[in-house]
């Protein structure tokens, strides 16, 4: 968390990061290994949108399953 002027502002991976938490409390885990990081900071920056973020992670995916379809 950072602070400016009396005020603190989360970040888009600190909001990520508590959102994984609680969902790992409930017992619904998401990935979180090299490759899925690699796109979380992508989205983190603002730089990349986030439907391409879903595409490329969609494509992760694709490529990991056994007898895989890739376009």
């Amino acid at each position: 968390m950072t602070q400016s002027k009396g005020t603190f502002v989360t970040t888009r991976e600190e909001i990520a990061d508590r959102v994984v938490a609680k969902w790992a409390e409930r017992g619904m885990a998401i990935e979180r290994d090299a490759e899925v990081e690699v796109l979380l900071k992508l989205r983190f920056t603002g730089d990349v949108p986030i439907d391409c973020i879903r595409r490329r992670y969609l494509k992760l995916l694709q490529e990991r399953r056994p007898g895989r379809k890739v376009d």
